[in-house]
């Protein structure tokens, strides 16, 4: 399960919106991989600021970026990195 959160960096974007995306984007992060977890984000983003995600089950933790436009994110999908959760102090490879 994702968890969200909207990290407000108290600006307003300074740069148009890209016109590729007039409807938002699905921000795709799994590079292919399965399985996959995906949670809508509300959009779009009051300003420019990013969305915290973290899986509780495998603890997965990604930020993506807003703007506050119409070319923000919409959706984001991570890739599981299995479910068993490793402990805070646990060596990384």
């Amino acid at each position: 399960m994702l968890k969200t959160e909207w990290l407000d960096d108290h600006r307003e974007p300074q740069h148009p919106p890209n016109p590729a995306y007039p409807e938002g984007l699905d921000a795709d992060l799994t590079a292919g991989r399965a399985p996959w977890c995906e949670t809508k984000l509300s959009y779009p983003a009051p300003r420019c600021g990013a969305w915290y995600i973290e899986c509780s089950q495998c603890g997965i933790t990604a930020l993506v970026t807003t703007a506050g436009r119409p070319d923000d994110p919409r959706s984001v999908k991570l890739p599981c990195k299995g479910f068993q959760r490793r402990s805070p102090d646990a060596n990384h490879r």
